[in-house]
């Protein structure tokens, strides 16, 4: 389905006429007509573009204040080309103007260029904001916006797949140098008798295997941003290089003598605490500082559990713009992710939002389809509601006594017995552990009674042997 136009008009003419030429080219709209209106639609429905025109100018301002704030990579554009853009009133957030009557070209056009912009910035991985609406979140956003003009050097912390790179690049993306490079390095990743040469580049000749002349990432960076990653991971001896290039600005090749000057902005990020690193002499104190100038704190995802339904819904919206078959995710998943603690956080969230996109495609996404690791120990609804069922069904089956005279009690009990522990076994995958939960019984009582009962795994000649 095309994404959604945003529309702020309080005339009934323009929004009529308009919204009869996006329906038209297949975009649905979402109208408003107020700034009051303008969050709730921001958060029922994904869009790509936002078209505004009222009559009261500061009205409009502060409509195109509030989408600044709840979605600050949506593109805006006045819905009138007779009106000066005034972009400092506006907060600098205008694209342009689209001209009423609005013409089909004009607005496909534009539309085109949004979606290609979209596209690239998926494939870079960057974004001017963070997916979710937790107040950790806005409030990350709100730091972004305020050191992004600066040249301040960011230290960013958290745990690894809090999203460091997507702050760094949405940083750079806001920055006055984001139509410069953004060049990332993991420091953690790099040998150490390689990472000089990395960073500044080397001579021809200057050490074994230099067969050519090579730049380093300080000058593929040149007045745009360098992103250190796991900066807590850099060898001593190469913090003590990298604090000269901070206060000097200056640094030299491996194996040169020409002295290069260095016009970059410097964000870097750790998932350890090096302060404690420092108390350990594994870091430089005096490099911390100059590095922390401006910290940044990412929350784990376990601490801000609103946000993994708005993350899940981003990533199946991302899959579905790769042209996979759309997923959903039905309230027993969801609310069994929320519980997980999600150790590897929105990158753990992403990768298992993929797989799950692959398995299943086009389905719904329910608890029983979740890898077992995430389903949780409680007992389902879906579960509980299948032991509920075979209760009634047995009960609205009457009694086995009403259509004979004598029955094998044993045998007779062993069979419901048997049909239980088969139903749980299916509706967990054939793992024990997870049907013991739903039957509520010792995991080696269910060992035991499926080997009495003989019960096996189909396709397997052993019973029990593939669980």
């Amino acid at each position: 389905m095309a994404s959604a136009v945003l529309l702020v008009t309080d005339d009934s003419e323009k929004a009529s006429k308009t919204t009869t030429i996006l329906e038209f080219i297949d975009h649905p709209v979402t109208l408003v007509t107020d700034v009051d209106s303008v969050h709730s639609s921001l958060g029922q429905a994904r869009h790509l573009i936002a078209l505004v025109d009222l009559a009261d100018r500061d009205q409009e301002a502060a409509v195109i204040a509030q989408i600044n704030n709840d979605a600050p990579s949506l593109t805006i554009y006045l819905l009138n080309a007779d009106v000066e853009i005034d972009k400092a009133r506006l907060n600098k957030r205008i694209a342009g103007t689209v001209s009423y009557p609005v013409q089909y070209r004009d607005i496909l056009g534009r539309i085109h260029q949004a979606e290609q912009e979209n596209k690239n910035s998926r494939r870079s991985g960057s974004s001017v904001s963070l997916t979710g609406q937790s107040p950790q979140i806005k409030a990350i956003e709100g730091l972004i916006r305020h050191v992004a003009m600066t040249d301040a050097n960011v230290l960013l912390s958290g745990e690894s797949g809090t999203g460091k790179e997507v702050v760094a690049r949405s940083i750079h993306n806001l920055s006055l140098r984001t139509d410069k490079p953004f060049v990332a390095v993991n420091c953690g990743a790099i040998p150490p008798d390689l990472l000089e040469s990395e960073l500044f580049g080397h001579e021809k000749g200057s050490f074994t295997g230099a067969i050519n002349s090579r730049a380093g990432r300080f000058e593929l960076a040149e007045g745009g941003t360098l992103f250190l990653d796991e900066i807590g991971d850099m060898p001593m001896p190469m913090q003590v290089k990298l604090l000269r290039v901070i206060q000097e600005r200056t640094f030299e090749r491996v194996g040169g003598n020409k002295t290069l000057t260095s016009d970059v902005r410097l964000i870097a990020a750790t998932h350890q605490d090096l302060e404690k690193r420092i108390g350990e002499g594994k870091f430089r104190m005096d490099l911390f500082y100059r590095l922390n100038v401006f910290p940044i704190e990412l929350p784990a995802l376990r601490n801000r559990p609103d946000d993994i339904p708005v993350l899940i819904k981003e990533f199946a919206y991302r899959m579905e713009l790769d042209k996979r078959s759309p997923i959903s995710f039905d309230e027993s998943a969801i609310n069994a992710l929320v519980k997980h603690p999600l150790p590897g956080n929105v990158r753990e969230l992403e990768n298992l939002v993929e797989r799950l996109a692959i398995l299943y495609p086009g389905e719904t996404i329910t608890r029983s389809k979740l890898p077992q690791r995430y389903r949780g120990s409680g007992e389902s609804d879906d579960d509980r509601a299948m032991l509920m069922n075979n209760s009634e069904t047995a009960n609205n089956a009457g009694s086995p006594l009403d259509s004979q005279d004598s029955i094998n009690l044993k045998n007779h009990l062993s069979g419901i017995e048997r049909q239980l522990i088969c139903q749980a076994l299916e509706k967990s995958d054939w793992v024990v552990s997870q049907a013991a939960k739903i039957l509520s019984l010792q995991r080696t009582t269910l060992i035991e009674k499926i080997r009495k009962l003989e019960i096996k795994q189909p396709g397997d000649d052993a019973p029990g042997g593939a669980l």
